[in-house]
């Protein structure tokens, strides 16, 4: 298993990234902030899609919000923080507009390196674990099992830790393009904090750097104990996102 360098990791990355926001790599970190229609893979993404890697951000608006052009062009990083902030200005796009603001969301990767000993503590699951697949699921709730995107594992991509015969935490990737692995972790709430949830997640990053992917980890700053796994493991802030979504 080789782990890619930094400046390897940080290619990949900014790939992926200028493509999903239809622009070059070379705006990805503006020395302003950058407002700019939806492109890319964000094309059709009925949201306003903010990524902040430098000391200005992106901000990607789709058509029904382009109003906010010259609003947009004054938030800054700091901001975006504390994303509430935004609200004054979200409202002109009319009462109710906005259903939710997701982030913001660090996204890390190995940049240095990643510790791994922990995924001795997991393993693969199988078709035979469904049962205590679905008792994890019921522990979690519908909104933490969504967040942990194992609906979404690319094949035989789930890696489960056992707190003697029950399943209590579950990791999985998705491959993004060529080569990231988007790493995401549930686990039963009862069992957090606990290292259950570092074990998964650190054999869903082995197994993906033996497939020759670069792991990706990203989760909810305001996730603490999701946060403390990326620590834990030595995932390193890259930046972070925010999504805002509105309705119809």
């Amino acid at each position: 298993m080789r782990q890619p360098e930094a400046p390897e990791i940080l290619a990949a990355a900014d790939d992926w990234w200028s493509q999903e926001l239809g622009c070059s790599v070379a705006e990805l970190r503006p020395s302003a902030t950058r407002v700019q229609e939806h492109g890319g893979r964000l094309k059709d993404f009925l949201g306003i899609w903010i990524l902040a890697l430098g000391d200005h951000p992106v901000i990607s608006l789709p058509p029904v919000a382009l109003a906010l052009s010259a609003r947009a062009t004054a938030w800054t990083r700091a901001q975006l923080a504390a994303p509430g902030n935004l609200l004054a200005d979200l409202g002109s796009l009319g009462a109710g507009r906005v259903e939710r603001i997701v982030g913001p969301a660090p996204i890390s990767y190995g940049l240095e390196g990643l510790y791994l000993e922990d995924a001795a503590r997991a393993r693969v699951l199988t078709a035979a674990d469904a049962p205590a697949l679905e008792q994890l699921r019921a522990a979690c709730g519908n909104d933490d099992w969504d967040h942990g995107g194992s609906e979404h594992a690319a094949a035989g991509a789930l890696f489960g830790t056992f707190d003697g015969a029950r399943l209590v935490a579950v990791a999985s990737y998705q491959v993004w393009g060529d080569r990231i692995a988007h790493i995401a972790i549930a686990t039963a709430p009862a069992w957090r904090g606990r290292g259950f949830g570092k074990a998964a997640v650190a054999l869903a990053a082995r197994r993906a750097l033996e497939q020759g992917l670069v792991p990706q980890y990203r989760t909810l700053r305001s996730n603490t104990a999701s946060m403390a796994i990326g620590k834990h493991l030595c995932f390193i802030e890259y930046g972070f996102s925010v999504a805002i979504r509105l309705r119809r």
